[in-house]
Formats: structure tokens, C-alpha cells, sequence
């Protein structure tokens, strides 16, 4: 097994979290209507700009070994629980023309991005 990321999370109050990751610092909390001092965004909201960021970057990176000028991408995201379990809504637009075989072949690759993957697959848990 490799490891792929590291992450320090500390809490001392409210409900505010400082993670540490590399030379980066990262806070989140909880919206005001829960008790939290709104100082970032709450963990949902994490997990979902990583998947953003991660679709994004996986495009990009398919585009360019393609020479495919997409332009732009945009990536929403949405989340929604019911008692069957959690659905991402996403939807993806580029700013440049593309072909509906370019546009159906890299909706096709955004599900195969790294945090896709790690989501789409029993994720276990163990102490450290």
C-alpha cells in the first residue's frame, strides 16, 4: 500500500478545523445556523471542491495530451442524502466549441479522476 496524502486536522473550538497539508493551511467550519462561526467551508463542501478540482485537473491534463483547446472548464457540483444513500449532480461545460465525440469522451474520463475513484469504491478505515 502507498500512501497518496497526508493531512493534520486540529480543533481547540467552536467548530472551527485547521488542517494542515504540506506548506498549506486549510480552515473549515460550520454556517452560523449550526453553531459554527462560518471562518470556511464545511466539510461537504470540502469534499466536493476536491472532487471539483480533481475532475478539473484530469481534464485539463487528457485535453492537453490530446491537443484538444477546450478552453474553460466548469465544474458544478451538488449533494444530496436520502435514506438510499448520497448522489453528486455534476455538471461540466467547457468554453470552447467542442465536438459531441470530445464532449461525451471527457464526461466519460471526469468519472475516472482520482477522488472519483476513492468515492465510487469501499473506502475502510483503520487506526493509526
Amino acid at each position: 500500500m502507498r500512501k497518496v496524502a497526508e493531512v493534520q486536522s486540529r480543533i481547540s473550538e467552536d467548530y472551527q478545523v485547521r488542517s494542515n497539508v504540506r506548506d498549506h493551511v486549510i480552515l473549515s467550519d460550520e454556517p452560523a445556523e449550526v453553531g459554527g462561526m462560518d471562518k470556511g467551508p464545511k466539510p461537504t463542501e470540502l469534499l466536493l471542491t476536491a472532487l471539483g478540482s480533481c475532475i478539473g485537473m484530469t481534464l485539463r491534463m487528457y485535453a492537453q495530451r490530446k491537443s484538444w483547446d477546450i478552453g474553460e472548464i466548469v465544474i458544478n457540483l451538488e449533494m444530496f442524502e436520502d435514506n438510499n444513500g448520497t448522489t453528486i449532480l455534476k455538471r461540466i461545460s467547457f468554453m470552447n466549441e467542442i465536438t459531441e465525440e470530445q464532449r461525451k469522451r471527457l464526461l466519460d474520463i471526469s468519472n475516472r479522476c482520482p477522488v472519483a475513484k476513492i468515492l465510487s469504491n469501499p473506502v475502510q478505515f483503520s487506526l493509526l
